[in-house]
């Protein structure tokens, strides 16, 4: 399957690329290489751990079997439609981290912008948008094509078993700090709104949405650095400490990376619920579903 705009592809593969580079060895080269992976705390942790994981997710991505070989559920719609919702949703993620980062909200009125501008820009929007054409008697279906590889189901949870060992099991885990929270019905309420306002609307709207109709635009790991770079930049406002370049540099080269292994996963497997369980691990740590289960 070859990419609308291949050249266009490559160029924005090519500056993306540059920009994780270029902010990691600004990072390393100013020494702030000690690295916020929490919105809610400010705990540190060096980022070539963050990374390892990461990387070694990938060539595991890469290496073993996967279900979709060359597959993208909407290759058979309109091109022109395509790139029109591609427009408006790369349009709703920017305006949501921009009115992320331009509010002066503090504390729970800031929650309830975020929350609000969300599910207003992040699944409302893009929904009204699909109903739009879906109602279109003109627009085409997709018509999904059947994987030319054989696959048992296990193997991209084959790819996440290890990757959760190295990343929270392994010497290059990331710490874990409690919520705090003692009551465990209100715990199990909090990691469950967190996980459908975070893990599932997140997933839904960078990777489903947009990433898959990047791909037939620019081509597969320009789409994923592309959208990579969009999901990771509303997390300066969350994971910010008044430097802007610094902030910038650091979710890049967090948020930026992870969005690589989450977007990889999707290409590959096509599997929605894979990459929001690797999502939903990362924002609740197992030690916290561990403590609802023995405590």
């Amino acid at each position: 399957m070859n990419s609308y705009f291949p050249r266009t592809g490559k160029l924005i593969g090519v500056i993306s690329i540059l920009v994780i580079l270029l902010s990691s060895l600004w990072l390393i080269w100013i020494g702030e290489t000690n690295i916020r992976y929490s919105g809610d705390h400010k705990g540190t942790m060096p980022l070539w751990n963050k990374w390892i994981p990461i990387i070694v997710g990938i060539l595991l991505i890469r290496f073993l079997p996967f279900q979709r070989n060359k597959y993208n559920p909407l290759q058979h719609f309109d091109p022109k439609s395509i790139i029109i919702q591609i427009v408006v949703l790369i349009l709703c993620g920017s305006l949501f981290t921009i009115g992320l980062l331009f509010v002066n909200f503090q504390g729970m009125a800031f929650q309830l912008w975020f929350m609000i501008s969300k599910i207003t820009l992040l699944l409302f929007t893009p929904l009204i948008l699909f109903l739009f054409y879906r109602s279109n008697p003109k627009q085409q279906q997709s018509k999904p094509i059947k994987s030319t590889v054989s696959i048992k189901w296990y193997w991209p949870f084959i790819v996440i078993i290890i990757w959760v060992y190295l990343n929270f099991f392994s010497v290059f885990s990331t710490p874990f700090v409690s919520m705090g929270i003692t009551d465990p019905a209100m715990l199990i309420v909090t990691l469950l709104v967190g996980f459908l306002i975070n893990s599932l609307l997140e997933e839904l709207f960078y990777r489903v949405w947009l990433q898959t109709r990047l791909e037939l635009i620019l081509g597969t790991w320009p789409a994923i650095l592309l959208t990579s770079l969009l999901w990771a930049s509303w997390h300066i406002a969350v994971h910010g400490s008044g430097q802007w370049n610094v902030d910038m540099a650091t979710v890049i080269t967090n948020h930026g990376i992870v969005g690589l292994f989450l977007g990889y996963l999707w290409a590959r497997y096509r599997s929605v619920w894979v990459i929001i369980i690797v999502h939903g691990l990362i924002n609740a740590h197992p030690q916290q579903l561990l403590e609802i289960l023995f405590n």
